[in-house]
């Protein structure tokens, strides 16, 4: 490989020419420079050559340190392909995943018990742990064979040229596997960085998943391949954020519209900010209203730009500070072409929607074990993205739903993203997601769940009535459900097809009675807490939680759920007693509510 596509080349010229530059920060660590970075990886290297590992060889990595996390997403490369997991996946989700990776070896917590541990005994994988010895730096360690297996002769040998895997946070069905090679990792994160006038200056402030693209590419190695810094801080910690911010620690934040979105509530409610050397704000995994944006520019005093990006395809639009933001828009394309094609393959003209195809060098080359769905995907070279989207005059692109998500009413083709916009702008809507829903006339018809802001009337008629005004007669959702949260997937997108079930609807003419006796509201919101969190959809109410393969970092995510929508504190332990069902939840909670726990 040459330098333009190797991370290692990468990363070797960025320490030759500033070796003492901070490459990773952490609170209450001393940084770790380039020149240390790659000390490390020249002692990671030769370990997992040892073990008969190369590249192409699949390193599942489940270490719930983020630093080190980072360190290995930027290191371990150089040897093989490292497929960071979530540290929060269930034991089954787990078992899923390293199987279908056919890993060679999983990189596990220190401390013994943890699922991932279980799991490669399970399947007889490898173990290795990242030990940080006595090192003070963020993200330092050290590769320790923890157990041999003969994993390490008989696992698969996938492309060499992929740098890591990751699994999608997928809004329905399971997760899919999708290649970075070392070229589009270089691509479009050096591509997107430059788009942003990003320096060795530049420091990322690091609040997202690390084993998610956004995590990795946007808010990592747009940084690092930059020669800048990323001050790793706590997943999600806006309060972590803002004082990073204000020790001028950071100079942009890339984190998904839900992590802005609290950090807007949270400067909205009084929180102080010193604007340090922060540049600009960029929202990533989904879209914030213009309004929201807008609101957030003026309490942050710098530019909130956003783009669109996908695992498949690295970053392919991008608002840019050298222009105005335009309302609604993603910005122009970023180093690869895009087309909009209508259902009959029909390339749109300006100002018409159509399906986003895709190709250029930072496009994937096809999932890891799904060719069919590889196959489907690409279309004459051209990878379809799924999303609806339509330009401007001036080449500004402008997402306008998903094709999968289109609701035909009548033969009406409804984006329901345009909805969820035109809810969230009205007063006291906090959050909302249309979606459609079988009519015997229509085919479907569009309803909608809403998310009030805790001072707001629950009268749906007000709303119904705005929502005729600004969006028509036969585009206007004909019902609404108020409801305490709506369910998303990791990244914070919306799980649509769960929001039926969500919001408690029924069919017209089908059999409400179920074979359990009929469950409350209570339940019926804590069954789709309890899908969301273990990624399934067959929650019965007197299924264990034991039993649906919820372990004790599922419990301490859903109780997090539980006390937020219904403000009522479950501990996790419960969820092996006396919350241990859907209905044994529930009653849990009224108790606690009657008692005033």
């Amino acid at each position: 490989m040459t330098d333009d596509a190797d991370l290692s080349a990468a990363l070797d010229a960025l320490a030759a020419a500033s070796p003492s530059r901070a490459a990773l920060a952490a609170p209450g660590r001393a940084p770790l420079s380039f020149g240390a970075l790659v000390a490390q990886r020249g002692r990671t290297t030769p370990v997992l050559r040892a073990l008969g590992i190369a590249r192409g060889d699949v390193v599942a990595w489940c270490n719930g340190d983020r630093a080190q996390t980072a360190a290995a997403l930027a290191t371990l490369p150089d040897a093989c392909t490292l497929a960071p997991l979530s540290t929060s996946a269930t034991r089954g989700g787990l078992l899923d995943l390293v199987r279908r990776l056919d890993a060679k070896a999983i990189v596990v917590p220190t401390q013994r018990g943890s699922v991932a541990e279980a799991v490669a005994e399970e399947l007889g994988v490898a173990t290795l742990v990242a030990d940080d010895g006595a090192r003070r730096e963020a993200g330092a360690f050290d590769l320790v064979v923890r157990r041999r297996t003969p994993s390490l002769e008989r696992a698969r040998r996938w492309s060499p040229a992929w740098a890591q895997v990751s699994a999608t946070s997928g809004s329905t069905g399971r997760p899919k596997l999708v290649p970075q090679g070392h070229r589009q990792v270089l691509r479009t994160s050096r591509m997107a960085g430059a788009a942003m006038g990003m320096g060795p200056r530049d420091a990322s402030g690091h609040i997202m998943p690390l084993h998610l693209t956004g995590g990795m590419r946007t808010a990592f190695f747009q940084s690092l391949l930059v020669g800048g810094t990323t001050c790793v801080l706590p997943e999600a910690d806006v309060g972590a954020l803002l004082e990073a911010i204000a020790a001028g620690d950071v100079s942009y934040v890339s984190a998904s519209f839900a992590m802005q979105r609290e950090l807007l509530a949270r400067l909205e409610a009084g929180a102080r900010v010193s604007r340090g050397r922060l540049r600009f704000v960029r929202v990533s995994s989904g879209r914030m209203s213009d309004d929201e944006m807008d609101r957030l520019e003026r309490a942050l005093g710098v530019p909130v730009v956003t783009g669109l990006a996908s695992s498949e395809t690295g970053t392919i639009a991008q608002q840019t500070l050298d222009r105005p933001r335009k309302r609604g828009s993603v910005g122009r394309a970023l180093d690869t072409e895009i087309r909009l094609v209508d259902g009959d393959g029909r390339v749109v003209g300006t100002g018409e929607a159509g399906e986003i195809q895709v190709r250029g060098p930072q496009v994937f080359d096809g999932y890891v074990d799904d060719d069919a769905l590889g196959a489907a995907s690409f279309v004459d070279g051209w990878f379809r993205m799924g999303d609806l989207a339509r330009f401007d005059a001036d080449g500004d692109l402008y997402v306008v739903g998903r094709v999968k998500d289109v609701i035909n009413r009548g033969g009406d083709k409804i984006a329901p993203l345009e909805i969820d916009e035109v809810l969230r702008s009205l007063p006291g809507v906090a959050d909302a997601a249309a979606f459609g829903v079988p009519h015997a006339r229509l085919g479907e018809e569009v309803v909608a769940a809403v998310v009030p802001r805790d001072d707001a009337s629950r009268d749906p008629e007000p709303l119904l009535e705005a929502l005729r005004e600004r969006l028509g007669a036969r585009r206007a959702p004909r019902q609404l459900w108020f409801v305490d949260a709506l369910p998303r997937t990791d990244g914070g997108k919306i799980r649509r097809a769960l929001l039926p079930g969500w919001v408690g609807y029924v069919a017209a003419g089908a059999d409400a009675t179920p074979a359990a006796p009929a469950a409350s509201p209570i339940e019926t919101a804590l069954a789709a807490l309890w899908a969301g969190v273990l990624a399934r959809e067959d929650i019965a109410r007197d299924a264990a939680f034991a039993d649906l393969g919820g372990d004790d970092a599922c419990a301490v995510r859903l109780c997090a759920q539980v006390a937020a929508v219904f403000g009522v504190d479950i501990p996790a332990g419960a969820l092996r007693g006396d919350a241990s069902t859907v209905a044994r939840m529930a009653r849990a909670i009224e108790e606690r509510r009657v008692d005033g726990v």
